[in-house]
């Protein structure tokens, strides 16, 4: 049988995709302190034993993610328009922030720069001739974007 399980190589967490769908747990990011599952409707946040902290739910589509290198902030990808923002200190949503207009982010992965002052965030577009890729780059203050550069479909960080 072949492994359905997939490690993103780049970026100081670890993080793998499960496509092993009855187990229901699409995404884990694992940090020195934390476990975070991505179920695609929730988020599933347990200490480094294991012991659940905090179970955030409502959401859509949401399969990919990054921590902040200081383990403060979750970044959660959608698989459409938008990202959260959650803080690891208290277990709330902090930000909602909505892509550029008429861009999603379709089977992709976002991360933070290694010093945690930057957030990449790949987006694409449908044209008549296929899809346009673009790499965000977001300050961590705000998280406000500062650059939109578009790239080749080679460099897309890509989770399927």
């Amino acid at each position: 049988m072949r492994n359905k399980k997939r490690k993103i190589k780049d970026g100081r967490w670890f993080r793998e995709f499960d496509f092993t769908f009855n187990t229901r747990v699409f995404f884990t990011i694992k940090t020195d302190n934390f476990i975070i599952r991505f179920t695609g409707g929730s988020l599933i946040i347990s200490d480094k034993n294991d012991r659940e902290l905090a179970r955030l739910g409502g959401y859509n589509y949401l399969y990919t993610g990054d921590v902040t290198p200081d383990e403060k902030e979750l970044f959660a990808l959608e698989n459409g328009k938008h990202f959260y923002v959650i803080s690891l200190e208290d277990f709330t949503q902090k930000r909602k922030i909505t892509l550029p207009r008429s861009y999603e982010a379709i089977d992709v992965y976002g991360s933070y720069s290694d010093d945690g002052k930057f957030l990449y965030v790949p987006i694409c577009k449908w044209l008549d001739n296929g899809y346009k890729y673009c790499l965000c780059e977001y300050e961590t203050d705000t998280y406000s974007l500062l650059t939109m550069k578009e790239i080749k479909e080679s460099k897309v960080p890509a989770w399927p």
